[in-house]
């Protein structure tokens, strides 16, 4: 049986449209990937807002140091002339006081690690300047430079220190103010052995410190 030739012609139509249909998706995809923009580089960063004014020194004496006696003087024992007194913080108000202190604290921490903040501000003296076995504030400050790392993990684990403090506050926690006090010791005495007084002879009692207090 022959084939006509209407059926050929037929047949040769439909798959010269095939392929010119398949041409002309090709062509859209092609028009499409040339139209469409390249992949923009991503933005840089934007510049930090954050501006350090006051030295690493500043923020220990206005900051860490009274929120740290304050924590650690907030939960004692003493004995006087055999009498036990057991200091804790008993009120909602004394409690609160004890969370204020232990965020300043936990935010303290955070600042000593921005960048760009020098040990004392332009001009001033490191606290006990001339205390034998003391850093000069261009040693400390050379220090922290040498050693940026273990400078970071110090001020780290005192913001862990502060979080804990903050957590035993709103639980009410006597003895979790003991135990992260005890490390928050640890914690202040490594960093200034390394970073302040490296060659300084602590001694027994603090009345026997030879320190001397910088001029203001």
């Amino acid at each position: 049986m022959g084939v006509s030739r209407f059926g050929t012609m037929a047949a040769c139509a439909a798959v010269l449209g095939a392929l010119l249909t398949g041409c002309g998706a090709k062509q859209e995809t092609m028009v499409a990937a040339q139209s469409s923009p390249a992949s923009a580089p991503a933005p840089a960063p934007a510049p930090s807002p954050l501006k350090p004014v006051a030295g690493v020194q500043d923020v220990m004496a206005s900051m860490i140091d009274p929120a740290a006696d304050f924590l650690w003087e907030s939960v004692s024992t003493t004995v006087t002339k055999g009498k036990v007194v057991e200091k804790q913080p008993r009120t909602n108000e004394e409690w609160a006081e004890v969370r204020r202190q232990a965020i300043i604290l936990t935010e303290g921490a955070n600042l000593l690690m921005m960048d760009g903040r020098h040990v004392v501000k332009e001009g001033a003296t490191l606290e006990d300047h001339g205390t034998e076995g003391n850093l000069t504030a261009a040693e400390s400050e050379e220090a922290i430079g040498k050693n940026r790392e273990s400078f970071l993990a110090f001020a780290k684990a005192l913001r862990d220190v502060g979080a804990s403090m903050l957590t035993a506050a709103d639980a009410k926690n006597p003895q979790g103010i003991i135990d992260a006090g005890d490390t928050m010791d640890q914690v202040c005495e490594g960093c200034h052995l390394q970073f302040w007084y490296p060659g300084q002879k602590i001694p027994l009692f603090p009345d026997q410190a030879p320190e001397v207090d910088a001029p203001r």
